[in-house]
């Protein structure tokens, strides 16, 4: 039998928003280095609502103190009734020139149920689940 990583080992979970439930304004991500990986990947998973979100993937240099652009924009707009999932995916290789960190920027309009899971791909120094972020508390797998 050939040797095969499991998934929690090949991608981490790097940055989070935690469920909110009928907030409103922005909620930030923690800043993902991409020095690490090769890509990124925010999923939004967004509650039926009454409004929209507006979601804004950044990048930057690494202290993020010089924000260059917003390299992914997408509106989740109040036609969305249902509950639905948005997904942006970022290589490493898209990002301008001196930008090595992301984040993603959330902004609800109205009260709205969502919640943000990062997970990054090709760690560079195996297994990624070495650098999952602190509040992963449990891996589970069934061989």
């Amino acid at each position: 039998m050939a040797f095969c990583e499991r998934l929690s080992e090949q991608l981490a979970v790097v940055a989070t928003i935690d469920p909110v439930a009928g907030a409103t304004g922005a909620a930030t991500t923690d800043v993902v280095a991409m020095g690490m990986h090769r890509r990124a990947l925010f999923i939004l998973q967004r509650g039926v609502g009454v409004a929209g979100i507006t979601c804004n993937i950044q990048e930057a240099n690494a202290g993020f103190t010089a924000l260059t652009a917003v390299i992914l924009t997408r509106a989740a707009a109040d036609t969305d009734v249902a509950a639905t999932q948005h997904i942006f995916e970022v290589s490493a290789e898209a990002m301008g020139v001196g930008c090595t960190a992301l984040r993603g920027v959330f902004t609800s309009v109205g009260a709205d149920l969502y919640a943000v899971v990062v997970l990054a791909d090709v760690e560079r120094y195996h297994p990624a689940s070495d650098r999952d972020l602190a509040t992963v508390v449990s891996i589970q797998a069934a061989n």
